[in-house]
C-alpha cells in the first residue's frame, strides 16, 4: 500500500486493496462506515450472492481484524431488480457475514428520490453489524430513513456519493471516539463528514485516480514508510495541512 498523510495525522490515506489492510493495528478503528461498489453488472441471485460471498469472506476478514472490540460496521448496499425481481442483497450479505462473524445489529435505508433507475425510487440499505463475540447493540426507538436524490459527486469522482446526513447518522449513532475508516474511500465523502464531527479518518482507495482526489481535497502529501524489528510501521508525514472539502 502506498501511505498519504496530513501534516497532523488526522487523516490517512492508503492506495491499495482494502482485503489487505497491514498498515492498520489490529482493533484501533472505531468505526468503519462504507458503501461498497454496487453489484450491478450481473442477473439472477446466484450472481448477486457471489457478490456477497466475496464482500463478506475476502474483504471481512480484515475488517474484523482492525475494527475494536465494540466498534461497528455499516454497510451502505443498494438493492435492486434484476429485470425479474428485486435481489434483496441486503439479505445476502447479511447471511453471509453471519457465516463469517458477524451480527446485524440494525438496519436503516435511504429511498433515493429521482433516481435513475427504471423500478421506482433505488433502494439502499443502511446496515449496521458488530463481532459476534461483542455486546450487542441496544435498539433504539427510531429508525436511520431517508428519502433523498442521489447526492452531488466531486467533479473528478468516478463515483456516486452517500448523502452527508446518512453519513452523519451512522457516525452518531457508533462510538465516538476512536479514528473512522472507509475501506472504498472514493472521493472521501465520508471523510468529509468525520472531519467536520472532529473525528481522525483513514480511507483506502485503490483506484489511483480517485486516490489522487482525496489527496488532493484534504492536502495530503504521500509518506516514507519504515518498520522497526517489532514490525511497526512509522511514517514521515509531509507539510500540508488537511482541509475538509467543499
Amino acid at each position: 500500500m502506498i501511505p498519504y498523510e496530513s501534516r497532523d495525522g488526522r487523516v490517512r490515506l492508503f492506495r491499495g486493496d482494502s482485503r489487505r489492510l497491514a498498515p492498520i493495528p489490529a482493533a484501533s478503528v472505531a468505526v468503519i462506515v462504507t458503501s461498497p461498489p454496487y453489484w450491478i453488472a450481473g442477473r439472477g441471485r446466484a450472481s448477486a450472492d457471489r457478490y456477497a460471498r466475496q464482500l463478506a469472506v475476502e474483504f471481512g476478514r480484515e475488517w474484523r481484524r482492525v475494527l475494536a472490540p465494540d466498534g461497528d460496521l455499516w454497510l451502505v448496499i443498494g438493492d435492486r431488480h434484476d429485470g425479474t425481481e428485486w435481489v434483496g442483497l441486503d439479505g445476502l450479505v447479511t447471511s453471509w457475514l453471519r457465516r463469517t462473524g458477524w451480527r446485524l445489529q440494525s438496519r436503516g435505508f435511504w429511498a433515493q428520490t429521482r433516481s435513475r433507475e427504471r423500478w421506482d425510487n433505488r433502494v439502499n440499505y443502511l446496515l449496521r453489524y458488530r463481532k459476534n463475540t461483542g455486546a450487542p447493540v441496544r435498539p433504539r426507538g427510531s429508525t436511520l430513513c431517508f428519502m433523498l436524490p442521489l447526492p452531488r459527486s466531486h467533479p473528478d469522482s468516478l463515483w456516486d456519493a452517500i448523502p452527508d446526513p446518512a453519513v452523519l447518522a451512522m457516525l452518531e449513532a457508533s462510538r465516538k471516539r476512536g479514528p473512522v475508516l472507509d475501506p472504498f474511500a472514493g472521493a472521501g465523502t465520508t471523510g468529509r463528514v468525520a472531519l467536520a464531527c472532529g473525528r481522525a479518518w483513514i480511507g483506502v482507495e485503490r483506484d489511483p485516480r480517485m486516490a489522487g482526489v482525496i489527496a488532493r481535497r484534504f492536502r495530503l502529501k504521500r509518506v516514507a514508510e519504515r518498520s522497526d524489528c517489532s514490525g511497526q510501521s512509522f511514517r514521515r508525514a509531509g507539510r500540508s495541512a488537511p482541509r475538509s472539502p467543499r
